[in-house]
């Protein structure tokens, strides 16, 4: 009997057993000397660390736990890797031949980064009931035998102060300072940059007053480079080593970084300091462009080969190219070399060196099956620009069907909006929307108000509009899609986290327009949320919203959490949570689940009990994917289904 998805016979269309055996390499991390390469990929149910070289060889497994490890970094002299494995610090030669335990505590440990002299590991942990910067021993190397017993490690010490919630940070050169990024309460409208004294402990804050600055790395020369939305638009930085002179490499209206500083969209300087790395954000596509650090000696050039989404790993040792990792609609993450310099750029060609798409594979998801996103871009009821992406059928005449193709198939169509909300839809590796796609729905990624990518007016739009301006632009989306002469009126809404929330919130904002919606793992009653979901969540919510227990917020909060107006849902509803969700918690399912039932509405809910936000394991990924087709099938895909919707006349 075929798989869901997968006609008897059919081998060049995408199933959800290929899309769940797709597992690609993540968290690559270079040799200090450019030897070789570290990742994590997995192995035996549980992510692995794993050791390869850039030439010629194969790859070497150099962990092997029943536990997922994670975050792996260098030591400065490439023999040994700091990682992380059940909330603690690790240290394991490069050949895997040894590990030590580095650091443990109940409160858990994460983002391990050596020292430049490699004696000391730093470390974000909340020992105190903060995200702290703490210090540690690197454990001293052995050659030969083990001994017998273990020497009892130093306590660790905490760096940065108590009441800061630490972000990210980065040594500095000469090992002396370590740069880090928080918001200070009670001022969450800003993101800082502080620098602190390793040895004294004295902190400054060098950037963030009066902006979101954040993503800071040290330039050879004791500078910072960092990226600022002072202008309206995320632009890249450059803070002379002495703090007093700021220099704004960037320009326009495009975003060269996005508010969390996320890993591979910071700025990276060359090892000589002469040049940079940044990425630039248009389109649903990330860039990678390299500018001199001098903003009078020319313009940046981007030098991926192909559109799509690239993230900068790190510069080869002698600046001579850049390791990045890069995906597109069509192509799963993999990592690549991508000369910069003028000469080797023009005789050596940027060289991919892994490939995560098995040839077996290969027909699945490089066949005519997959089509190509066409953006698009319509105005919202009060005349805001709103951006998207759609992927549809091709005999409805969308993209990659041939030049003579007509209108010929109408189709039902699926709005997919983006978990956060402070982020967007990237136009990467997603088969399961063409999945969708090859069972004959459209599929649209709508960027609404509070997404990143088009400035910080635009970003900030949804403050005190959770629920409501954001999601009428998915209706006001909705009934554009619709009216378009491939649509044949079926809806249909589907998204995770923020995603989730918007699908309830559209659900009951506009309940006839809707065929379907599945709510994976979203908020249902935001004040709730706020006072029992995790801290980072509870104070993105605070910095968007305010507190619940304002006066001047309340009103927001009752209006934003849809579990109120459940009674007004008309579609049939999926809904899908983990059991161990910090961020939205099960809560938020009870409390939706509890007024659909009392309403007497159509709804279908999983639990999965080893998962927290978002899924981990294959076997969930499958199920999960299994029920949201099946759920659209029946409900929006079958016309002839009694929900009381049918084509437009």
């Amino acid at each position: 009997m075929p798989e869901a998805g997968q006609p008897s016979g059919a081998r060049d269309k995408p199933t959800i057993e290929a899309i769940v055996a797709l597992e690609p390499p993540r968290e690559f991390r270079v040799h200090p000397t450019d030897r070789v390469v570290a990742y994590t990929d997995e192995a035996a149910g549980a992510r692995q660390l794993f050791v390869r070289p850039f030439g010629a060889g194969s790859e070497l497994q150099v962990t092997a736990s029943e536990k997922d490890v994670s975050d792996p970094q260098w030591s400065p002299d490439g023999r040994r890797l700091a990682y992380v494995r059940e909330d603690a610090i690790w240290l394991v030669e490069a050949d895997g031949s040894r590990s030590t335990l580095v650091t443990d505590h109940p409160a858990g440990s994460s983002m391990p980064r050596w020292s430049p002299d490699g004696r000391t590991i730093a470390f974000v942990s909340r020992r105190r009931g903060w995200s702290q910067v703490w210090l540690a021993a690197a454990p001293t190397p052995r050659r030969g035998r083990p001994p017998t017993g273990e020497p009892k490690q130093p306590e660790a010490r905490v760096l940065t102060p108590a009441g800061v919630d630490v972000e990210d940070f980065d040594w500095s050169r000469d090992g002396r300072r370590i740069a880090f990024m928080a918001q200070r309460e009670p001022d969450l409208a800003t993101s800082q940059i502080s620098v602190v004294d390793v040895a004294t402990g004295v902190d400054e804050i060098v950037a963030g007053v009066g902006a979101w600055e954040t993503a800071g790395r040290w330039t050879p020369d004791g500078g910072l480079l960092l990226v600022s939305d002072a202008d309206g638009w995320f632009q890249v930085v450059h803070l002379s080593a002495d703090r007093r002179r700021r220099t704004q490499l960037t320009a326009g209206e495009v975003e060269h970084g996005e508010p969390g500083g996320e890993w591979g969209f910071r700025p990276l300087p060359s090892p000589d300091g002469r040049r940079f790395v940044h990425v630039a954000i248009h389109d649903g596509l990330v860039d990678l462009v390299v500018a001199p650090l001098d903003p009078d000696a020319g313009a940046g050039t981007a030098v991926n080969p192909w559109p799509g989404i690239w993230r900068a790993v790190g510069w080869l040792s002698d600046g001579s190219g850049l390791v990045a990792l890069g995906e597109s609609e069509q192509r799963p993450q993999d990592l690549w070399i991508l000369p910069v310099a003028g000469e080797a750029r023009r005789t050596r060609p940027p060289r991919q060196v892994t490939d995560s798409l098995p040839a077996a594979l290969r027909p699945a998801f490089l066949g005519p099956a997959f089509v190509k996103g066409e953006r698009f871009r319509f105005e919202a009821r009060d005349g805001l620009a709103i951006e998207g992406t759609l992927w549809r059928p091709r005999s409805t005449g969308g993209r990659r069907s041939r030049p003579e193709a007509r209108d010929t198939t109408r189709v039902p169509v699926v709005i997919s909006p983006h978990g956060g909300p402070t982020w967007q839809s990237y136009r990467g590796w997603n088969p399961f929307k063409q999945l969708l796609v090859r069972e004959g729905f459209a599929v649209a990624d709508v960027d609404f108000r509070g997404s990143t990518g088009y400035g910080r007016a635009f970003r900030q739009a949804n403050h005190g509009e959770w629920g409501h301006g954001d999601v009428r632009d998915l209706v006001d989306a909705a009934r554009w899609l619709r009216d378009q002469p491939w649509a044949n009126g079926r809806l249909a809404i589907w998204g995770g986290s923020y995603g989730g929330y918007m699908v309830l919130s559209a659900l009951v904002e506009e309940p006839d327009l809707w065929a379907a919606g599945i709510d994976l793992y979203g908020d249902s009653e935001i004040a709730e949320s706020y006072r029992h979901g995790d801290r980072l969540g509870r104070l993105d919510l605070e910095r968007q919203m305010g507190r619940p227990d304002d006066p001047a917020a309340a009103d927001l909060y009752r209006r934003g959490s849809p579990v109120y107006r459940a009674e007004a849902i008309q579609a049939p509803l999926l809904i899908l949570h983990g059991r161990k969700d910090k961020r939205v918690v099960p809560l938020m399912t009870e409390r939706i689940v509890e007024a659909l039932e009392i309403e007497g509405k159509h709804h279908e809910v999983t639990w999965y009990d080893d998962e927290a936000h978002g899924w981990k394991k294959r076997e969930t990924r499958r199920d999960a994917f299994g029920k949201v087709l099946g759920f659209l099938r029946r409900h929006v895909l079958d016309e002839r289904h009694e929900d009381g919707r049918g084509p437009r006349t």
